[in-house]
C-alpha cells in the first residue's frame, strides 16, 4: 500500500473485556495516547458495568493517557464486523464473542499480578505496563510507523528521483519514501540514472508521478527542490527546500556533483530521522 492509499484508510480497533471498566478502557486510552489520529479506537464490554475502575484511570493518567469521561458501553454487533481488529482481554469475555461476527479477533491473556500476591496500585501498574507493551506492538502492526518522506521537484525526473533513490538505498527500508513532480515528465533523466548507477543505486524502475495533496498530507517530511510554492502546506509537517542545480540537459560531469550533494543531504536527513530511535 502506498502512502497516498494509506491516507484514505484509518485502521480501527475495538478493545473488549467483560465490564468495560478496566482493562479494555486502559488499552483504549493507551492506544489513543500512542496513536493519536492514526487509529480509530473503540472499547466495549460483553456485560458492561456502571463505571470505569478508578485505579485503572489513575494508573493510565500517570503515563499521560486519559480515561476521564469514559463510560462502560455494550458491544455493538455492527461495530464488531466493521473494525479492522477486535482485541478481547481475557478468556471470559472471549467466550461471549461470536467469532463468526468478527473479521479479525485476537485474545490478550494479560498478566495477573494478584496470582503472585500483588494487589492495589502495584498490581494495576503491572497490568498497565503489560497492556501498554501489547498496545505498542499492535500499533506497529496496524500502522506503518516509519517516517514518510516526500521529495518534490518540477519534473520528478532528476533531483527528486535521485534523492528518493538514495533515501531508499541508504535507509534500508526504515523510511517510507515518495517522490513527485508539479509538472512531471514522461520519463526519468537518463543521465541521472547513469550517475546513480555509478554509485550503486538503481533507479531505472522509477517513473515520474504527479504531485497530489494526498501525498503531501500522508508525509511527515516534505522536501522541495525548486518548486516549494507548488506544495500545499499542512500543519504538523516538516518542510525543507533544498537549493540544488537542475540536472536537466546536463552531461554526466555536471550531474555527478549534484548527485553527491544530494547524497550528503540525504545522509544527514537519515541521521536526523533515525538516530533518536537508536
Amino acid at each position: 500500500m502506498t502512502g497516498e492509499q494509506q491516507a484514505h484508510h484509518v485502521p480501527s480497533v475495538l478493545f473488549v473485556c467483560v465490564k468495560n471498566g478496566g482493562k479494555s478502557q486502559m488499552a483504549a486510552a493507551l492506544m489513543r495516547l500512542h496513536a493519536g489520529d492514526a487509529i480509530e479506537v473503540h472499547s466495549a464490554g460483553t456485560r458492561p458495568g456502571s463505571a470505569v475502575n478508578a485505579l485503572s484511570a489513575e494508573v493510565v493518567a500517570e503515563v499521560g493517557a486519559d480515561m476521564s469521561g469514559e463510560t462502560p458501553t455494550a458491544v455493538d454487533p455492527d461495530l464488531l464486523r466493521q473494525v479492522d481488529r477486535v482485541i478481547v482481554l481475557g478468556d471470559e469475555a472471549a467466550g461471549e464473542i461470536d467469532d463468526d461476527e468478527v473479521s479479525a479477533l485476537e485474545i490478550w491473556r494479560t498478566d495477573e499480578p494478584s496470582h503472585r500476591g500483588i494487589e492495589g496500585m502495584e498490581r494495576m501498574r503491572l497490568v498497565r505496563d503489560d497492556i501498554d507493551r501489547r498496545v505498542r506492538a499492535l500499533l506497529a502492526d496496524l500502522v506503518d510507523t516509519r517516517p514518510r518522506v516526500l521529495f518534490v521537484c518540477v519534473h520528478n525526473a532528476g533531483r527528486s528521483q535521485m534523492a528518493a533513490g538514495y533515501l531508499s538505498h541508504l535507509a534500508g527500508g526504515r523510511v517510507d519514501v515518495l517522490s513527485a513532480g508539479s509538472a512531471p515528465k514522461d520519463q526519468i533523466n537518463p543521465v541521472a540514472v547513469e550517475a546513480m548507477a555509478e554509485d550503486g543505486v538503481d533507479i531505472t524502475s522509477a517513473t515520474p508521478k504527479v504531485l497530489t495533496t494526498d501525498a503531501v498530507r500522508a508525509s511527515d517530511v516534505v522536501i522541495t527542490m525548486g518548486c516549494g510554492d507548488a506544495c500545499p502546506v499542512f500543519p504538523g509537517k516538516r518542510y525543507e527546500d533544498w537549493e540544488l542545480a537542475d540536472p536537466a540537459r546536463q552531461g554526466i560531469e555536471a550531474v555527478r556533483p549534484i548527485r553527491d550533494e544530494i547524497k550528503r543531504r540525504v545522509s544527514a536527513l537519515i541521521s536526523e530521522l533515525l538516530e533518536p530511535e537508536s
